[in-house]
């Protein structure tokens, strides 16, 4: 495979993968909500770990 072939399959996915996350919006947010919710938990549990032990 060349480098020029290599080039034309990556300018193909960005374009595939842009295209979906514009037609997809309601996941994207879908999925980044539920990763802050649980980053968010775990902070909480790590800062309730910290408190208790103090």
């Amino acid at each position: 495979m060349t480098a020029n072939e290599q080039e034309l399959i990556k300018q193909a996915k960005r374009a595939y993968k842009k295209e979906w996350r514009a037609k997809n919006k309601d996941k994207i947010k879908a999925a980044n909500d539920r990763f802050y919710l649980k980053f968010a938990k775990k902070l909480a549990a790590e800062q309730a770990k910290e408190k208790a032990a103090e």
